[in-house]
């Protein structure tokens, strides 16, 4: 055994560790929030938070990674009264808000925000991440996702957008941000010379000129530049469309697959499509989703398992799954495929299922949530099954999804990371003050890289000798 190990040590990749969170009640099994080892409805206490991002740190992830919506279940002109009894997706606060106060308490956790590009400003949103980056010293990660809800439209008295239509919007919004993030400021246009009396240099501040399909904006940006300017682009969709626009600009992609061969597929397809578009093969790392079980015996860990989905709520599930996809199970043929279905909403929830019958995934949808892998087992079987699937999928990481906070957290930081390093899973950790970029590509810098679509649009938009600002 010793010898294996040895071995696999010396060939394994250092993973990418996230921490997936929500700020509300339920994370994804609906009705969990119930169960007496749940603290979840601390939600609202910054204290939680705070204690839970340096539980976070001492376990070694390398960020939380910070979920949101402004929806809720609403189908049919209806929201179930088990919406509200079960708190799926309501209430809920805004997780951007946390940040900072997560931040200070911290040295070395880095932070992922959620932000929509249907429903926000770019230019509001641009200094809210340059804010942030500031803060947590290029602590900092941006979730880009397009938000599918006909409630959200509804919410922001909007109509609705199509699906591919969104991700056209989303191209252009992050056009837009780049353009501010990247060429308004010069690199040394901060001066900062109190004898000099000069702050800034006006002639290396520009202002920035999109008229884009969706966005305009002209003028100036106000926040000086960030640690990394553009903070890490994280992004997830298993659509055609979804899959085109993550290799394009996602800097982390998050796969979804309930077995090998789903999640292999996938990391295979990214990694192409960013050749194709220009970039390297490993400019874009590749995450799943894991909950991880342990106990003295596998057995052991199985008990525990099943009693954690026993407190799932069926009618709670099925609400869940109909506010991320706006389909509704109980109107479903059960002996019909899932592959056979449509939705304007997320694509990425029904792609999982396209090779099983609606009445194996609803099933699997009641029982498991939106979780991705659940493995089990002593902590060093959890480890080696990791390690196995890593090696399987050229996976670069996973983001750990909680049954229970702070309890799985604790599990997981104090027996299998232990495992995991002892394999050699987690390598050299980074040394604190380290950017997220740098964190995650320690062979690069803080900034965007120029073959990135950032990359480009500051290469594209560095001003020429002699053009200033007025």
């Amino acid at each position: 055994m010793a010898f294996v190990v040895a071995n696999r040590k010396a060939a394994m990749k250092t993973i990418t560790l996230g921490a997936f969170e929500i700020n509300q009640v339920n994370l994804t099994s609906q009705g969990m929030w119930a169960h007496p080892e749940q603290t979840t409805h601390r939600y609202k206490d910054l204290k939680y938070w705070i204690d839970l991002a340096r539980l976070l740190e001492r376990g070694q992830f390398d960020f939380m990674f910070l979920a949101d919506s402004y929806g809720y279940p609403h189908m049919n002109g209806l929201t179930r009264p088990v919406v509200f009894e079960q708190a799926v997706e309501i209430p809920n606060n805004d997780p951007m808000l946390l940040i900072s106060a997560m931040a200070a308490a911290t040295a070395d956790l880095s932070f992922v925000v959620t932000a929509s590009t249907t429903f926000e400003e770019p230019y509001a949103n641009a200094r809210r991440l340059a804010t942030l980056d500031h803060l947590t010293r290029g602590r900092l990660g941006w979730n880009v996702v397009t938000t599918s809800m006909p409630v959200v439209s509804e919410l922001f008295g909007r109509e609705p957008v199509p699906h591919d239509e969104r991700y056209a919007m989303a191209q252009d919004f992050l056009d837009l941000s780049y353009k501010l993030l990247e060429t308004s400021w010069e690199d040394g246009s901060v001066i900062v010379d109190k004898d000099r009396r000069l702050y800034a240099d006006p002639g290396k501040v520009h202002e920035v000129h999109h008229h884009g399909p969706y966005f305009r904006s002209d003028g100036y940006f106000v926040s000086e530049p960030s640690p990394q300017r553009t903070p890490v682009i994280f992004q997830a969709g298993a659509s055609e469309t979804g899959r085109a626009f993550g290799a394009a600009n996602a800097e982390v992609v998050f796969v979804h697959g309930r077995d090998v061969a789903m999640l292999r597929e996938q990391v295979a397809d990214i990694r192409a499509r960013a050749v194709a578009m220009g970039r390297p093969a490993d400019a874009v790392k590749a995450v799943a989703g894991i909950t991880v079980v342990t106990g003295d015996t596998r057995a052991d860990a199985q008990r525990r398992l099943d009693d954690y989905l026993d407190w799932t709520n069926p009618a709670a599930a099925r609400a869940y799954f109909g506010a991320m996809t706006g389909i509704d199970l109980e109107e479903l043929d059960p002996d019909a495929s899932f592959s056979t279905l449509t939705t304007e909403g997320s694509q990425t929830q029904v792609a999982k299922y396209k090779h099983e019958k609606v009445r194996e995934a609803t099933a699997d949808i009641i029982r498991k949530g939106h979780r991705e892998l659940i493995v089990v087992g002593t902590p060093t079987e959890v480890a080696e099954r990791m390690a196995e699937l890593v090696e399987a999928t050229d996976l670069d990481g996973f983001l750990y999804t909680p049954f229970v906070t702070p309890g799985s957290y604790e599990e997981f930081t104090d027996q299998v990371v232990p495992a995991l390093r002892q394999i050699g899973l987690m390598g050299d950790r980074p040394k604190a003050g380290t950017s997220l970029r740098s964190r995650l590509f320690p062979e690069g810098t803080d900034r965007v890289p120029a073959e990135h679509a950032a990359g480009q649009v500051r290469r594209a938009g560095r001003p020429t000798p002699g053009d200033v600002g007025p």
